[in-house]
């Protein structure tokens, strides 16, 4: 199986193209593992950045190996039912939307024990679909993620997150109180690895690797006789670790963050992914609000 990067997933991640285009495979990780996943004939990474016009190419598995995968598939069970339905915020035919807790690893990880994309994979039905991510959150964010149920809303979804059709409200928990008190970082990101992992700096946007990035920031309340803020941002673009880098580069890292800012001024990260407007394939939207997480304190009337 292959398919060819379109216009408008350039800078799309390996593993996230996968994710859209092939949902009934294996994670990316998987994949390479197993020798099965290239990019222009080449082997590549999970995290690596697609350009146009490239073909990604999965190979067939080894007749073993196939026949291993389908003698080990089983269905959900009940404590994998009971949570996955604690997390559900909306479903239907099509969707699956989840309010995903702190804490809990979207994909598998060398530092995950568990992950969401592994139980999701239990809810294997009748037709051989599976809910598959389109999007994800760190780690360490809560809030709101999105769940196809069909190899064809995660492609029309896909499409949608690529063209910038999904509007996505994050409320986060900053320090000192940003001025203007509301501004758009517009700052190109690039990423680099590390010992601790990737992370993303930031760059001239003329130079090799760099991404546009842009997010609005608006403060809704300074809190700690100044010392912190609540924030709401709203990324115009969907780059790894794009708030986090974003507010560190402006001076106020969110609160809690351990790679990008100082990992002992919160219990967690400070980020919620709190709402989220998608279209829908006959030309509607949907509007999806999380209950409001109580590690961020009273919630605020205008917000």
């Amino acid at each position: 199986m292959e398919r060819v990067v379109h216009m408008s997933e350039k800078g799309m991640r390996l593993e996230r193209f996968l994710r859209i285009h092939f949902p009934r495979l294996p994670a990316a990780a998987v994949l390479l593992k197993q020798g099965r996943l290239t990019v222009d004939g080449r082997k590549a990474r999970a995290s690596d950045p697609l350009a146009a016009g490239q073909i990604v190419r999965v190979a067939d598995p080894s007749p073993r190996r196939a026949e291993a995968s389908v003698a080990g598939r089983e269905g959900p069970s009940e404590a994998d039912r009971a949570r996955l339905a604690a997390m559900t915020v909306f479903s239907d035919d099509d969707l699956l939307v989840l309010d995903k807790p702190s804490g809990l690893a979207v994909h598998a990880g060398s530092r995950t024990e568990g992950d969401l994309d592994r139980l999701l994979a239990a809810f294997v039905d009748d037709e051989g679909e599976r809910p598959v991510l389109v999007h994800r959150l760190d780690k360490e964010t809560s809030g709101l993620l999105v769940a196809a149920k069909t190899a064809r809303e995660a492609a029309r979804l896909g499409r949608a997150f690529a063209a910038r059709a999904v509007e996505k409200t994050y409320v986060a928990l900053v320090e000192g109180v940003p001025e203007p008190a509301e501004l758009r970082i517009s700052i190109a990101l690039k990423k680099i690895e590390t010992t601790r992992g990737g992370r993303m700096i930031a760059v001239r946007p003329d130079l090799d690797g760099a991404l546009a990035a842009e997010t609005v920031c608006r403060v809704i309340e300074a809190r700690d006789e100044g010392r912190s803020a609540l924030v709401a941002l709203h990324p115009r673009t969907g780059r790894q670790h794009q708030l986090r880098a974003h507010l560190r580069e402006i001076g106020h890292s969110i609160r809690g963050d351990r790679l990008y800012g100082r990992a002992g001024s919160a219990p967690r990260l400070m980020l919620h992914a709190l709402r989220l407007r998608l279209p829908t394939a006959d030309g509607g939207e949907i509007r999806l609000e999380t209950p409001w997480p109580e590690v961020f304190g009273d919630r605020p009337a205008d917000l």
